[in-house]
Parts: structure tokens; sequence; C-alpha cells
């Protein structure tokens, strides 16, 4: 993984950031303009990105807010001046929290001798008070966590793992909000409360490896301490995804295939649906990404008889034409999404 260079010019109120890839300048560039990219990369670990407006081209304009655990704590806009593919973006960047300090960024995308991508930004900010006391403000961490999560996106973790890893770590933000007296708050699920979505990841998962693969876990007390019990169990099943060897997972429904793969198809998906579970029962509102929510209703409509025979959805919600697509699908396998946890003294 490489360095992020962040240097301050002495006679003009410039920042500049050098970043370098082993990535080709196409996937680098993708990686700013796409939006579902963009958001699982940008800011530092603690925060997730939501996408509020995206026009990726010359011309269009940009929205997006960071949360912290379902909770907004910051918002960005501005517009694209130039969009020139795999070789340049030149943006303006608002911190809605000051409004009047507006910089205008250049991206540079330049292929390396050899391959790999070298990433140049040169931010010009109006005056060096604004670009001081952005370079004081901690910008430098997110910056580089950033750039280190667009290095693993790019490559350093693929496939299974590399999902894993993203969907995880938006599920362990909201575990690790959670306040003691949080664990008994009901949930979307019937007959479910937060910790149950805590313990059904947990639970079946581990069985379902240990029973179809021979990989056996520890013992977590999840009721004691559901935060260090599910820290353990993401550890747990990413050192599988990290090296899976050629463990094969056995199992009379599916047959056989490699441990990755079935983690991925069966275990990593439910992560992701289940966010939105705990979310909601923690009184925060998920943010699934439109795209793969379109993406996953797609994929499961040709199959809905099968999927309801089995039992693992209840009867679809009827909802508008005009829903946004995680509406559609939350309402497709029986949660309503207007949902909200009814607790005495909320």
């Amino acid at each position: 993984m490489y360095e992020t260079e962040i240097l301050a010019d002495e006679k003009v109120p410039t920042i500049e950031i050098v970043r370098e890839f082993d990535a080709t300048p196409e996937q680098v560039f993708r990686a700013h303009i796409d939006p579902e990219l963009y958001r699982q990369w940008v800011g530092p670990r603690s925060l997730t990105t939501r996408i509020l407006k995206w026009e990726g081209h010359t011309g269009g304009c940009w929205a997006f807010a960071n949360d912290r655990a379902g909770k907004e704590i910051a918002a960005f806009f501005g517009s694209f001046h130039e969009v020139r593919d795999n070789e340049r973006i030149v943006w303006t960047f608002t911190y809605e929290g000051q409004p009047d300090s507006v910089a205008l960024e250049t991206l540079t995308f330049e292929g390396r001798d050899g391959g790999g991508t070298r990433l140049r930004v040169l931010s010009v900010m109006s005056d060096f008070a604004t670009r001081d006391g952005m370079l004081s403000s901690g910008m430098d961490v997110g910056v580089k966590e950033g750039y280190d999560k667009l290095d693993e996106l790019l490559g350093q973790r693929t496939g299974p793992a590399q999902q894993h890893l993203q969907d995880a770590a938006v599920f362990t933000a909201l575990v690790v909000s959670a306040l003691p007296e949080d664990w008994s708050r009901p949930s979307p699920v019937s007959d479910w409360a937060a910790i149950d979505v805590v313990k059904h990841l947990i639970e079946w998962s581990r069985g379902f490896l240990a029973g179809g693969a021979g990989i056996e876990f520890q013992t977590l007390d999840i009721e004691a301490d559901p935060k260090a019990a599910w820290r353990q169990h993401v550890a747990d099943i990413q050192a599988i995804l990290d090296d899976p060897s050629d463990r094969v997972l056995s199992n009379p429904h599916t047959g056989d295939m490699p441990v990755d793969k079935a983690i991925a198809m069966f275990y990593t998906a439910d992560i992701w649906m289940h966010s939105w579970d705990l979310a909601k029962a923690l009184g925060l509102e998920p943010d699934l990404g439109q795209e793969r929510c379109a993406a996953a209703l797609d994929a499961m409509r040709p199959m809905e008889q099968m999927l309801r025979d089995s039992g693992q959805y209840g009867p679809a919600i009827s909802i508008g034409d005009d829903a946004s697509a995680q509406d559609k699908l939350m309402a497709f396998i029986g949660r309503d999404p207007h949902w909200k946890a009814q607790v005495p003294g909320d």
C-alpha cells in the first residue's frame, strides 16, 4: 500500500495530494465518477457516505453526506466543471458548514511506466486562513484512510473478501453505536429485538460453516457483550475469506462449492440485508445503496415463489411504483419500509 503525500504551498493557498495505485487510470477514474463506487471509499473508516445527488458529467452537480452510525455529521456539495474520461476531473468542493469557502479541485489520472496510476489532486482555496483551517481540521486522516480504502477496493482485497469487508464494516458501525439499553428495542423482524439480529447473523453462519466445511469456532457470549462478540465474529469470517485455501462447503441443498463463494452467496448478502433491520431497530434510517437494491430485487423476482415457499420472507407489502429501490426491496421481502420502533420514552 502506497503512502499519501499532502503538500501545502507556502506562496499560494493550495493543497496538493499525490497517491499511487496498482490499478489502471480507467479503474481509478471510475472509482471517482461512479457514485456507487465513490461512496464506498471516500472519507475516514469511521464514517459512511450517502450520495444525495450525482451528475457525473461536465456541467453536472453533486452532493453527499457523511454519517456515523446512521446520523449525519457533515454534508458537501459542488459541481463538475469538467469531466474528461480517464484523464481529468475538475470540480468545486464546498462544506455545507462553511458555504462561503469554495475549493476548486483538479484531479489528474496519470498512467505510470510499468503500469499503475499516479493520482494528483490540486485544491485551490480563496485564502491561506481557509487552507490552513482545512489542514488543521484533521482532513489528512480522512484523505489517507479514504485512499487506503480505495486501494482495497481496487484490488488489495477482491471478490468475496472485499465485499464482506465493506458490508461487515457498515453493520459493525451500527453495533458499536448501540447503547446497552438499545439491545432490547424491537426490530422490524417479528418477535426479534435488536440483539436477535446480531445473534442470527453470528449463530447461523458459524453453524453453517462448521457443519458444511468443518470449520470450528470458539463459542461467543453474545448476550454478555454483543459488541465484542460481533467484532470477534467479523474477524473470524474475514480470516477465512482472506485465506480460503482449497476449503469446500458441502450442503445437501447447495451441493459442493468453494467456501468463500458460499460465504458470499449466503452470508455476506445477509449482513447487508439485516443492516436495514438493525438500523431501524436503533431508530436510524438505513442506506443500502439504491443501485444495489435494484439489482438484488431484479435477481429475486424470478424465484419469488421459491423464496416465499422457503419461509425466509413474509408476504410482500404493497408499495407505490414511485417508491425508491430500497423501499421496493424491503416491501418485496415483507418488511414495511416505513416501520419505526415504538419504544416507551422515545
